[in-house]
């Protein structure tokens, strides 16, 4: 395998990202950056020497210039085939930037998403990453209120 990344080979590589989510209104939204005909996440090819993790947050400053993230619910993850998918919060504005290297725009425009509307306009191998940190979040919500009370 080629050390070149592609859109036919990214699946092949190891690689990490985060699905991000904000407060607005009092609702969690998910922020979704719209590329090729779907909503992705923050994500990219792991390099050398580098943590999943490690990976996951680069990829969050260089794609959307996001640079404070909580991790409120712990480092946890999902692994899809080779991607590892973590969760965090910010309350930092997303700015779609371009590439350092290539000077070029991997995503379109982005929005903050209700669960559905990302669920459905996602590209299929996230889908299940998306229902994973719905339920992450809610439950822990959940799990607030019932020790709260």
């Amino acid at each position: 395998m080629s050390d070149k990344w592609t859109w036919k080979t990214a699946h092949q590589s190891p690689g990490a990202g985060i699905i991000i989510v904000k407060q607005i209104s009092n609702e969690w939204k998910i922020l979704g950056m719209w590329c090729r005909g779907g909503y992705d996440i923050p994500k990219g090819h792991t390099e050398e020497n580098e943590s999943a993790l490690e990976t996951a947050i680069r990829e969050c400053r260089e794609e959307v210039n996001i640079t404070n993230l909580k991790f409120t619910w712990g480092i946890k993850k999902i692994i899809l085939n080779k991607l590892t998918v973590y969760i965090a919060e910010t309350e930092e504005p997303a700015e779609i930037v371009p590439n350092d290297k290539t000077g070029i725009y991997e995503h379109e425009f982005f929005h903050w998403l209700d669960w559905n509307t990302m669920y459905k306009s996602t590209y299929h191998y996230l889908k299940p990453a998306i229902i994973w940190a719905k339920d992450l979040i809610y439950l822990e919500d959940k799990n607030s209120e019932i020790t709260n009370t």
